[in-house]
């Protein structure tokens, strides 16, 4: 009888035991379940508030909003070099070198910096800094010239020919071809 009840009480233990063991089981799930639920909570949360942030750790260099794009354009038919300097537009802005590769077919990306872009290209005629002066009425005009000769009318000055030596006024009624804007100025500044 003693038997019998030891044998009992080991069968009812081992009994217990797996109903112990089972219990714990689904409750490490649960557990286990419910951290889970949390940690993908917690990565979602995480993603929504850093999705708007942009990467910026890159090996290339991009443009800043301060650069500054410079257009070179050299011309066949004067020798002459026009730079144009322009504010970077804001759609080239945090781009790398292939962007204005791809963006500026026709011009060659001589320097890239996240400051300054330089395009260069060749082009056929003169530039459009070649001039005419000439008499117009009573008054000096400034005339430019295409690459064909022609004139185009760009200025009437406020110089009158009227007190000008009569050596310049026939001059004028010729016209002087003058070349860049400095040598100009300088013509202009005689005649005042």
């Amino acid at each position: 009888m003693k038997k019998s009840i030891l044998v009992g009480c080991i069968f009812a233990s081992i009994i217990l035991g797996i109903l112990i063991g089972i219990v714990m089981h689904f409750n490490n799930d649960k557990v286990l379940e419910k951290a889970t639920l949390k940690e993908v909570e917690n990565a979602n949360k995480f993603i929504e508030k850093h999705e708007n942030i942009i990467e910026t750790g890159s090996s290339k260099e991009k443009t800043s909003p301060n650069a500054k794009i410079i257009y070179e354009t050299f011309y066949l038919g004067c020798n002459h070099i026009e730079n144009i300097e322009e504010d970077i537009e804001s759609e080239d802005v945090n781009q790398d070198e292939d962007y204005f590769i791809n963006k500026y077919l026709d011009w060659e990306v001589r320097n890239f910096s996240d400051d300054k872009v330089e395009l260069y290209k060749s082009q056929e005629g003169i530039c459009d800094k070649h001039y005419d002066v000439k008499k117009y009425g009573d008054y000096i005009a400034i005339y430019t010239l295409d690459s064909n000769g022609n004139e185009n009318l760009k200025e009437i000055t406020d110089i009158l020919t009227t007190y000008l030596p009569q050596e310049d006024v026939n001059l004028l009624e010729k016209g002087i071809k003058v070349n860049g804007d400095n040598e100009l100025a300088k013509l202009l500044s005689d005649y005042e």
